[in-house]
């Protein structure tokens, strides 16, 4: 069976693609925990995240962004001190000023979710609007952002059998 490139390198990597991404993921929680693992995969292969995304689930409270929101100096020590996550403290950081924002959008759209549906259609400007949004998401990081939670159509390769027909 051909499937992207980047899936072929091991058994985790194909599982991530045949199950999870581009498929429509859903609530607060689980998209916060999508936007993480995106951002603090800038500059990072995807391996090395999806490699450690159960300690990323340990470390920020199964990304409870209630729990990650009231994260202080004593714990970001804590994470910078984990061999398990990604130890950047400008990431860590943004986390949990993220966590703060996805509070606050659920406060004012009743979920993340709903936040992401009143997005603009264009591609580019949901994009835009991620950035202007969240800390340290960049243009690139929101795109994956998008694409992982199948909010805009995942980039197959031609020759994967998940490419649309």
């Amino acid at each position: 069976m051909n499937r992207c490139k980047w899936s072929e390198e091991s058994e985790m990597l194909q599982q991530y693609h045949d199950n999870e991404w581009g498929q429509y993921v859903v609530g607060d929680n689980r998209l916060f925990e999508c936007l993480t693992l995106e951002l603090f995969q800038s500059g990072l292969s995807w391996k090395t995240i999806l490699h450690k995304r159960e300690n990323f689930r340990n470390a920020f409270a199964q990304f409870e962004y209630e729990k990650v929101m009231q994260f202080g100096e004593k714990e970001i020590e804590a994470l910078l001190a984990d061999a398990g996550i990604v130890r950047h403290r400008k990431k860590i950081e943004a986390t949990i000023e993220n966590a703060k924002r996805v509070h606050d959008l659920v406060k004012e759209f009743g979920s993340f979710e709903e936040f992401l549906k009143q997005l603009p259609h264009e591609t580019a400007e949901k994009q835009k609007m991620l950035k202007k949004t969240f800390k340290h998401v960049g243009l690139t990081t929101a795109e994956s952002f998008l694409e992982a939670t199948g909010r805009i159509q995942a980039s197959h390769s031609e020759q994967c059998f998940m490419v649309s027909k």
